[in-house]
């Protein structure tokens, strides 16, 4: 019997040793010799303490004074050495052995060999440790809910503390349901019911609020799974994407403005050409008025008209990023100094005006004229909103923009110089403020705004290679920046912005070329009222057999764009034949032949539609010069 059971202990890698009182080895079993490596002839009547590293012979001692004492040890776990000098993890279990009078008079040990349990159980808890900490350390939350009848959350790590504003240990799905936006919440329930009836797995995005008031998106996947006999499980991940909304929402922002734009540019091209016909005949009647007091009065009131409508076009022009441009190297301080006394004739003396400018400041690549509608159109945005008067501040500062600053108003990081005007009027809410840039987007009343002035601030920093932001509180004023890239170019002079063009006479023979009749026969009759002899032509290709027929052409006046052939292209065929031929371009809308074809470049005279005839007259006379 005790042959079998010590077969079936050291079948179980289990070893049975039995000492006297005093630790001496009395009997060794066949599994602590598969343990130790020892045969019984070679340990018995030697002490067992033999088997501790020396450094652990002083527990074994306490132990067995527990034993003297009629205890058992059980669960001591201990190093034992073997024969061949390694050593074993060893789980032991001590009883007192005891006579017929109860006496102890020796122990029995069982040994069982724990290395490899414990090496398992090691590997294990590392395991659990790289995951806990992978887990911990994601930019997510990873959550485990009981689907009961009333579900619990079984498990969410740290990161949902952060996600929702509260301790994770209240976040509870009910707590949770009750986070989200009054927007979502019906939406979210709905779709996460259905998951948990149908078992699929679910991806949503919905708003929460969190306790301090702040708003966040998440994006939640989760998945249901079984749990045997129990309830089942959805288990899945939150993760904030609050800036990824926020970038979305500005890409379909930009692309509803350029759609706006690139519509609004093509109506402003066909509206040029009347505005040209409509301005140009009036000034034709006018001339004809003989003491008719009553109708000069009614013809000035229609190139006035024509004049807002001009006015108007160039706003959608600039918002579209249309507008022709005349950039040069240019010092904003510069620009400010001429246009300062154009404002504070627009804002009026209930509002005084402060200006801080940084010198020496970078040179930007701009269109002084634009930047003059820019510091123009803020200024008076900014007068509107202080009725009762107020403080205008006008700053330029040489600054550098971060990677998140430049994200947020479509840049690239880098240096750039930055034009601030800030008043101390009404202000507006952050709902109201999103808005400012669309086009035709007012808050003023019906007939007293366009709704282009912001839009167009907007589309000429974006013509100009910047971006703009604004800040504005009810009652606390609005400040908008624009930011520009600065370069190292020198800046050239500015012109006075109130300057005016010369409109002498001069001679000539001018080859007009113009595909709307009402345009060609308008600047055809503006030009021969001046002197010049002019020869016309609807399209390019008459335009070549007439310049064929006439000896001397001293200046060709073409539009940009126009069927079959353009006007850069006519330019150049007729300047290869008449290498002293003078060009002047016109157009409606030439953008598209200057940024898309790359047609007309910047030294080509170009004159803008609608034109007068004295700028029609004063542009051919600078071309001939």
């Amino acid at each position: 019997m005790r042959q079998t059971l010590e077969a079936i202990a050291a079948s179980e890698g289990t070893a049975i040793l039995g000492t006297d009182v005093d630790g001496v080895l009395t009997s060794w079993s066949a599994g602590a010799e598969a343990l130790y490596g020892w045969t019984a002839a070679e340990v018995i009547g030697t002490p067992v303490v033999a088997l501790a590293p020396p450094e652990l012979r002083g527990t074994l001692e306490v132990a067995r004074e527990t034993l003297r004492g009629g205890d058992s040890v059980h669960g001591w776990e201990t190093e034992r050495v073997r024969k061949d000098g390694t050593t074993a993890l060893v789980r032991v279990d001590l009883t007192p052995i005891r006579d017929e009078s109860g006496a102890v008079v020796g122990v029995a040990s069982v040994h069982r060999d724990v290395s490899e349990q414990r090496r398992v159980e090691d590997a294990l808890r590392a395991a659990e440790e790289r995951y806990r900490t992978l887990v911990e350390t994601l930019p997510l939350a990873t959550y485990l809910v009981s689907l009961e009848e009333e579900s619990r959350t079984l498990y969410m790590s740290p990161r949902g503390a952060e996600l929702y504003g509260i301790p994770v240990e209240d976040l509870e799905p009910a707590r949770v349901r009750q986070l989200l936006h009054p927007d979502d919440r019906d939406r979210v329930v709905a779709e996460i019911t259905r998951a948990n009836v149908t078992h699929t797995p679910l991806t949503l995005e919905y708003r929460i609020i969190r306790p301090d008031g702040s708003i966040v998106w998440l994006e939640d996947r989760s998945v249901v799974v079984a749990n045997g006999d129990g309830p089942p499980r959805s288990q899945g991940y939150v993760l904030d994407v609050s800036e990824r909304k926020r970038l979305e929402e500005q890409l379909l922002q930009s692309q509803k403005m350029d759609a706006v734009g690139q519509l609004a540019g093509g109506i402003a091209h066909d509206f040029n050409n009347i505005l040209t016909a409509i301005e140009g005949y009036t000034e034709f009647a006018l001339d004809r008025v003989d003491g008719d007091e009553k109708l000069r009065d009614d013809l000035i009131e229609i190139r006035k008209a024509a004049a807002r409508a001009a006015t108007l076009t160039s706003q959608i022009l600039a918002f579209a990023r249309r507008q022709v441009v005349r950039s040069r190297a240019l010092d904003l301080n510069d620009v400010i100094d001429e246009t300062k006394k154009l404002i504070l004739r627009l804002i009026g003396e209930h509002i005084a005006v402060a200006s801080r400018l940084e010198v020496p400041l970078g040179n930007v690549m701009a269109d002084p004229s634009q930047i003059t509608q820019v510091l123009v159109n803020l200024a008076v945005n900014a007068r509107d909103a202080m009725p009762g008067g107020g403080r205008l501040a006008i700053e330029t500062a040489n600054v550098a923009i971060g990677a998140v600053e430049a994200a947020e108003i479509g840049l690239e990081p880098g240096a750039y110089v930055a034009l601030t005007v800030a008043d101390t009027g009404v202000g507006m809410d952050a709902a109201t403020a999103k808005r400012v840039f669309e086009p035709f987007f007012t808050t003023k009343p019906v007939g007293q705004g366009s709704g282009l002035g912001l839009s167009t601030v907007y589309g000429i920093a974006r013509q100009s290679g910047g971006g703009v932001s604004i800040t504005s509180e009810p009652g606390r004023g609005t400040t908008v920046r624009v930011c520009l890239p600065r370069i190292v170019e020198i800046a050239d002079p500015v012109d006075d912005v109130e300057a005016g063009g010369d409109t002498a006479q001069g001679q000539g023979t001018i080859l007009l070329v113009e595909d709307e009749d009402v345009i060609r026969r308008l600047a055809g009759e503006m030009l021969e009222r001046q002197g010049y002899t002019v020869i016309s032509a609807a399209d390019p290709e008459t335009a070549l057999e007439l310049a064929a027929q006439e000896a001397t052409v001293d200046l060709l006046l073409t539009d940009v764009v126009m069927p079959v052939m353009n006007g850069p292209e006519l330019a150049r065929r007729l300047v290869t034949a008449r290498p002293s031929l003078r060009v002047l371009f016109t157009s409606g809308y030439p953008a598209d032949a200057i940024a898309d074809g790359g047609l007309v470049d910047r030294e080509s005279s170009l004159l803008c539609k609608p034109f007068s005839s004295t700028e029609l007259v004063a542009a051919v006379r600078d071309a001939l010069d």
